[in-house]
């Protein structure tokens, strides 16, 4: 198999159909799976990052037409009127003053009968200041994708590769998911770094070249 090395665009592929499932996400699938039937209409889940998190949202973003709130990027609004589900992606990353925009999101989808997926870290203690916020949210349904096991490393170095656009052996494929650290964000820095360096000298990802850079 030849691997052609360009710098092409990286094409991010949310669809059902290309989430891999294994033992590590099954719980959070299963609870996206579960919805409407969710206690107080939201659900959480947790997990590191690049874990498929935002992935799985997505899913489940399509099938309710929810509307996205990312508090990454400060994305917060109040449509307090608007009879709509949300999705809530880094909420760990929630300000004291997004609070009781959140809040008054929660209670208008409890009185429309609508739904809230979070998605948060792996880091469960967020100090709210709204008590009543802290409570509704430790009352809810939730899971946590676990870090990733020597199944689905294999499985993300293909994602990976080929959402870049790049062609690799199966031996390379055998032999980065034996050298890399169980950790999402491990795994997507190496893979970031390998083919970098590969467009950055136009070679091929190769045994020769991951033993030369990476892996002495």
């Amino acid at each position: 198999m030849n691997q052609f090395i360009f710098d092409l665009e990286t094409k991010i592929n949310f669809s059902e159909s290309d989430f891999f499932v294994n033992s590590t996400n099954k719980k959070a699938v299963d609870l996206v799976s579960l919805w409407p039937d969710w206690h107080n209409k939201a659900a959480i889940i947790y997990g590191e990052s690049k874990s498929g998190k935002s992935h799985l949202g997505n899913i489940w973003m399509q099938r309710a037409d929810a509307t996205l709130i990312d508090l990454k990027n400060n994305d917060i609004n109040n449509n307090k009127d608007s009879k709509i589900n949300y999705l809530i992606d880094n909420f760990s990353l929630i300000k004291q003053d997004q609070e009781n925009i959140i809040l008054d999101i929660f209670n208008q989808c409890l009185f429309n009968n609508n739904y809230i997926l979070f998605l948060c870290s792996e880091i469960k203690d967020i100090n709210f200041k709204l008590k009543d916020l802290e409570s509704r949210f430790n009352s809810i349904f939730s899971t946590i994708i676990e870090k990733p096991d020597d199944q689905i490393i294999e499985v993300l170095i293909i994602k990976y590769f080929s959402d870049h656009q790049v062609l690799i052996t199966n031996d390379v494929i055998k032999y980065l998911s034996g050298r890399i650290e169980r950790s999402y964000n491990d795994l997507f820095n190496m893979l970031d770094k390998i083919n970098n360096l590969s467009l950055k000298n136009k070679q091929k990802i190769t045994i020769p070249f991951l033993r030369e850079n990476f892996f002495k």
